[in-house]
């Protein structure tokens, strides 16, 4: 979910060992996923389940009040630790900036261990304080819609475009040098609500396998998950290989 390029040299050695400096990164990567993944499915189970509104994705202000769970969620994470680890919270995001080399490669399976294990706290934590609530909606858990007929070819697609969407936005606000600086969180944060407003009733607009992978460990439904993997991975690739290699400075 997310968003700040990883500043090579960034986190200095602690007692002269550079794995430290490592695992501050994968650190901060768990505890932003969890942010992320607790605070947003959460909304979801407060709106349907707490406040007994049916059919959050569909109910005005409930979409909107989840859209904006999940994009102060990605802000709060980005500004409290996007300077340690870049505050990706999404494999999506991690995938796609390690395939233009704006990130150590080596860094991008610890740190997508780190967003899993994160999401999957934050799912537990969820069930342990919502049980039966929340088993209700699957502990928010991303499916798709009866508005594209719970189609899951669909569904990728609107994926991939979702999250082209917030891919391409991370580029130009956070990855790109040429961006204003101290806006990308709220931009960013703003895309992500964005993104659910739109695509909630559709896919429940993931945008991001990690914050299905939590929901859908803890509800053990499994329905359509390779949506949630297949359709960010490609929507951020695209993203990112299009303004690496056509809108980005070229260096002379």
């Amino acid at each position: 979910m997310q968003v700040l390029p990883v500043v090579q040299g960034s986190i200095k050695p602690i007692f002269g060992d550079k794995m430290v400096g490592r695992w501050q990164k994968y650190l901060a990567e768990a505890i932003g996923t969890f942010i992320l993944v607790f605070i947003g499915p959460m909304s979801v189970t407060i709106f349907a389940s707490v406040l007994k509104l049916d059919q959050p994705y569909y109910f005005g202000p409930g979409l909107f009040a989840i859209g904006m769970a999940f994009g102060v969620a990605a802000m709060a994470a980005i500004y409290s630790h996007g300077h340690i680890s870049g505050a990706h919270i999404n494999p999506a995001v991690t995938i796609s900036l390690a395939a233009i080399k704006k990130m150590d490669v080596k860094d991008a399976v610890p740190y997508i261990i780190a967003q899993l294990i994160g999401a999957s706290i934050a799912g537990f934590a969820h069930s342990s304080i919502l049980p039966e609530l929340g088993k209700a909606v699957d502990y928010g858990l991303t499916l798709p819609g009866a508005a594209i007929g719970k189609s899951e070819g669909i569904a990728a697609v609107v994926e991939i475009i979702l999250t082209f969407f917030l891919v391409f936005t991370i580029m130009g606000v956070a990855v790109d040098k040429r961006a204003p600086p101290g806006f990308a969180g709220l931009i960013i944060g703003l895309v992500v609500a964005m993104d659910i407003w739109i695509g909630g009733p559709l896919t429940g607009a993931s945008m991001n396998p990690a914050r299905t992978f939590g929901p859908a460990l803890v509800s053990g439904n499994w329905t359509a998950h390779w949506v949630y993997w297949v359709g960010p991975i490609v929507g951020g690739l695209i993203a990112a290989l299009l303004y690496e290699y056509l809108l980005s400075e070229k260096k002379s």
